[in-house]
């Protein structure tokens, strides 16, 4: 049930070279800060659509929380038109 499959901003950014250079230099780092990497884990945990049977890159864990949240806000929508629909028909 997917509505929308964001773009990463990396990918439709018009950024200079070196900008974008800059940007995955920084992300890159081997030395990340331990409670980053506890949180990047809970988030694979949490969402029911990530991979758990083997490990995520940072930005296919990304991807992953982005479309679960459309794919909630859909349900969500959902089922507001659905009551919206039963409030009218009574």
């Amino acid at each position: 049930m997917r509505v929308q499959r964001s773009t990463s901003p990396l990918q439709s950014s018009n950024l200079a070279p070196d900008a974008s250079s800059k940007v995955l230099k920084n992300s890159n780092r081997g030395s990340e800060c331990p409670q980053i990497l506890m949180y990047l884990e809970r988030l694979q945990r949490l969402v029911p659509t990530c991979p758990k049977d083997r490990p995520v890159n940072k930005l296919e864990l990304i991807q992953c929380v982005i479309d679960y949240i459309y794919d909630l806000e859909h349900v969500l929508s959902s089922s507001d038109s659905e009551s919206d629909d039963s409030m009218d028909s009574t």
